[in-house]
């Protein structure tokens, strides 16, 4: 990660995500980490919505990260249900204060998540929408490199970009053997991918087709900023998927249980000369179509990012804060709450959960699969 020094890990009960740096005291991640549960799943009030700064933690990429982290999940492995999410958090809260040192671990005073995610997340067709979400440290982190945004869309002519995974593929659901993967994962050495974006008129038209819409904007939910696009699109690119139904990482044999732990997240950047800026934060979505079964098929499709650039009046907003023509973030001095678009756990009002057949591969989520 010496390459990558804006980059760090936000761990909470539930997952592990990447999050980049805007100032030594405040950091991007996507929404996704930040609010777990969907209104519609029966998670206990208390971890309902965004989750406290009191059931989060900023992780350095420093050795030793990656054997804490597998002692906080696995001390946890006696919550094997939804009903038991919030013991699981008061359990990961206990331990928190435990590791949290301001060298390597740092305590999160803020968590909020764009207010219209809970609204759009459970219709599959904009699951990406709104997707940001931002925390403030109680310490800052003197040693930080701040990251710029990528605030423009992408072209099939542009140079590649690089996808950072810590998630290798596996297929299997066998606890132990889970426990193992995990435990062997060293979260100071991702994984990078290059990949090329696909034409914004290709990316659209292929987004629309898969899910049998109108247009970029016709799925439920709000309006996005400015009308820009949520997503960018790159072709399926090597190894992405090997026709694996599940193969994400967990140290539970229950993926859809509390207890389970998903490492998922991806950090998209792009690279120009010695600039580097965040294009995507979060859980890219794989729109897969196979042919043939398990291991002897092929695959094709598209992979979908979320544009985290396009939500700089929200993150500006937040953050008490500017979003510079640059991408970077112009400091004005925070004063009260500097977070308020957030929602309350509880008060969103329930949606319907759409089941949907979730795999991944070097990270990457399929919430879409067409099994031919």
């Amino acid at each position: 990660m010496d390459k990558f020094p804006f980059a760090v890990y936000v761990a909470t009960p539930y997952t592990v995500c990447f999050g980049v740096l805007l100032t030594d005291r405040l950091v991007l991640t996507d929404a996704r980490c930040l609010h777990p549960f969907s209104n519609g799943d029966g998670a206990p009030e208390l971890v309902r919505g965004t989750l406290g700064p009191e059931y989060l933690m900023v992780g350095l990429p420093k050795g030793g990260i990656s054997a804490t982290l597998h002692n906080i999940y696995l001390s946890m492995q006696g919550f094997t249900s939804i009903s038991l999410a919030d013991a699981r958090a008061r359990t990961f809260f206990g331990l928190v204060g435990t590791y949290v040192d301001n060298s390597t671990f740092f305590g999160v005073s803020k968590s909020g998540v764009h207010a219209y995610y809970p609204q759009s997340e459970y219709v599959e067709s904009s699951e990406l929408n709104f997707d940001v979400g931002v925390v403030a440290l109680t310490h800052p982190i003197k040693s930080a490199r701040l990251a710029q945004l990528h605030l423009d869309d992408l072209s099939s002519d542009g140079p590649a970009l690089s996808v950072l995974s810590f998630s290798p593929p596996v297929a299997t659901s066998d606890a132990a053997t889970l426990q193992t993967l995990y435990n062997g994962i060293e979260l100071t050495t991702v994984q990078q991918i290059a990949v090329s974006p696909r034409s914004r008129s290709s990316c659209d038209s292929d987004y629309t087709s898969a899910y049998g819409l109108k247009n970029m904007h016709s799925f439920a939910g709000h309006k996005l900023p400015d009308n820009d696009s949520p997503i960018y699109c790159s072709p399926v690119y090597g190894n992405v998927t090997q026709c694996l139904e599940d193969t994400r990482i967990s140290i539970s044999s229950s993926a859809r249980g509390a207890n389970s732990t998903n490492l998922d997240s991806a950090l998209v950047l792009l690279t120009t000369g010695s600039t580097t800026k965040v294009v995507s934060i979060g859980s890219p979505r794989l729109f897969e179509v196979r042919s043939g079964k398990p291991p002897s098929c092929s695959s094709n499709g598209f992979v979908q990012f979320a544009r985290t650039g396009i939500y700089t009046d929200w993150i500006g907003w937040a953050t008490n804060g500017t979003i510079a023509s640059n991408g970077s973030w112009i400091d004005k001095k925070m004063t009260g709450d500097i977070i308020a678009d957030y929602v309350k756990p509880g008060t969103a009002a329930p949606r319907a959960a759409h089941a949907t057949l979730v795999a991944t591969a070097a990270s990457l989520v399929a919430a879409i699969a067409m099994v031919l």
